[in-house]
Order: C-alpha cells, then sequence, then structure tokens
C-alpha cells in the first residue's frame, strides 16, 4: 500500500518501473502500522509507504463479529503462529492467531478491545525501558480512543480516530 501527504491516498499494488521515494516506510499493516502510517502522513510534506504481507479486509469472515473462529481458521487472514511444545501441558503447542490482513489481529479477533494492565507497562519502565509507564502511555491511549461507554472518564478518550464502545443490546 502506498500514501503519500502530498494528495489522497492511494493503492500501488507494485512498484512503478522508475521505483517510487518514501520518506518512510512502514512494514505491516496491523493496527500499530495503520496508526504509525497514518500519523506519519498527517505531515503534506512526506510521502508515506504502508506494506502488508496480507490482502486487503475484504474477507466477510472479518467483517462479522461472531465469525472470528472462521476467520482464525483461514490461512489467508492468520500467519497461525503456534507456541512451541510445552512441558506443562503434556507436550501440546498453543495456536496463537496473528492477523496476515490489512488490520492484522485486530481484523480477526472479533472486534475485541482491551489494554495491557497498568502494572505491565510500569513493569516495562522498571526494567529500564524509560517512557513506557502507564502513565506515560496512557496519554496515547486516550488520544487513539473514541469510548462511546465512558463518556466522563479520565482514562478514557473521546475524540480518537478508533471507536470502542460495549457490545449494544446483547442477544440472550
Amino acid at each position: 500500500m502506498g500514501g503519500g501527504g502530498r494528495g489522497p491516498a492511494r493503492m500501488v499494488t507494485r512498484m512503478s518501473e522508475h521505483g517510487d521515494v518514501f520518506d518512510y516506510v512502514v512494514v505491516g499493516a496491523g493496527t500499530a502500522g495503520c496508526v504509525l502510517a497514518s500519523r506519519l502522513s498527517e505531515d503534506r510534506d512526506v510521502r508515506v509507504a504502508l506494506i502488508e504481507a496480507g490482502p486487503m479486509d475484504r474477507h466477510p469472515f472479518i467483517h462479522i463479529p461472531a465469525a472470528v473462529g472462521a476467520a482464525i481458521s483461514r490461512p489467508k487472514l492468520n500467519w497461525r503462529f503456534m507456541t512451541v511444545p510445552q512441558p506443562h501441558l503434556s507436550g501440546r503447542s498453543i495456536p496463537i492467531p496473528r492477523g496476515h490482513v490489512v488490520g492484522g489481529s485486530g481484523s480477526i479477533n472479533g472486534m475485541v478491545y482491551f489494554r495491557g494492565h497498568p502494572t505491565d507497562f510500569d513493569d516495562w519502565a522498571a526494567a529500564g525501558n524509560p517512557g513506557w509507564s502507564y502513565r506515560e502511555v496512557l496519554p496515547y491511549f486516550l488520544r487513539s480512543e473514541n469510548n462511546e461507554s465512558y463518556p466522563d472518564s479520565v482514562y478514557h478518550g473521546h475524540s480518537g480516530l478508533m471507536n470502542v464502545m460495549h457490545i449494544r443490546g446483547r442477544i440472550p
């Protein structure tokens, strides 16, 4: 995929014969890659290429949250990674679904959204990773979210590009 700050984003299925020149190349069009490419392309003076190994997210199983199991089982949508055999699970390997599609794992996870626990971030910072404490990453979560479920919360954003809400009208 390619997009640039100098004009509307466009799909590039292969590089041109003269070779396009980009200021940034983002590899992986999962959630993080798409956000990064989008933010970089806000600067009208830079050209950004976004590269994804998988297909566009047009498969119907991606767009039906209840079809998450079917989406995960499709090799065209899932890298199908496995753990090494686990000694405490009688040597079994455990699947680790990872999206192989534009949108990455967010496209095959049934539209589930959650953040890591605050102590996970604090542990990363304590392990020598400055800037990764919960207090330091919270502003980025706030900036990304448009959370309809908690309109008055100081822990959830309300003007970001990623809409988040609880399920409306649960079906028994």
